[in-house]
């Protein structure tokens, strides 16, 4: 999981890294990157970098937190954004822009730690993927790239945002891994 914290405060960017250590202890499995102003994480991402989530401070040098939020979820609309800041007059503009959560400096643990769980059972969700096997080959498809799937006798074929995939396997069997990502059964087949 790739997390970015863009803050010009270099205390605020130690503090958010202090808490994100207990989530890290099993597998390292986050890279913490931080910027310090919202035009150079624009340049970022404008050059194909991506971040699963951004703890995003308001105001910035140059282009505010606001303004940088905006550009990426135009680029990257998965990205979670988590704003972090002292003035709580923004937060009506962190709805507009979708954001998960906005935090209210100084950071209280117990709710960093609430919102950053929330954050990963989100990209989790985002990112989930299944496995379909077809003669001898694995597919590894994003469910989040799945427009619909048809079945018959045994035989599937799962149609996504990147082609069609066959698989064998029964259709009842594939709705219920389905299911809680918001698919639904119309008919038999």
């Amino acid at each position: 999981m790739k997390i970015c914290i863009c803050d010009d405060d270099r205390f605020a960017v130690r503090e958010i890294r202090g808490l994100l250590e207990p989530f890290n202890l099993e597998d390292d499995s986050f890279s913490i990157s931080d910027f310090s102003d919202g035009e150079a994480l624009i340049d970022y991402y404008r050059n194909g970098g991506k971040f699963d989530i951004v703890f995003m401070d308001i105001e910035l040098r140059g282009t505010n937190g606001i303004e940088a939020a905006e550009l990426i979820k135009s680029i990257a609309p998965e990205t979670i954004i988590i704003f972090v800041s002292s003035h709580s007059g923004y937060i009506f503009d962190a709805f507009r822009l979708e954001a998960l959560h906005f935090l209210v400096k100084p950071i209280k643990s117990e709710e960093f730690s609430e919102v950053f769980n929330r954050a990963m059972k989100k990209y989790t969700t985002i990112n989930a993927s299944i496995i379909l096997k077809w003669e001898s080959v694995r597919n590894k498809i994003a469910i989040n790239t799945i427009s619909y799937v048809e079945g018959y006798r045994r035989h599937l074929c799962v149609h996504t945002a990147n082609g069609t995939f066959e698989a064998v396997g029964k259709i009842s069997e594939l709705y219920e891994i389905l299911k809680p990502h918001g698919f639904v059964r119309v008919h038999q087949g």
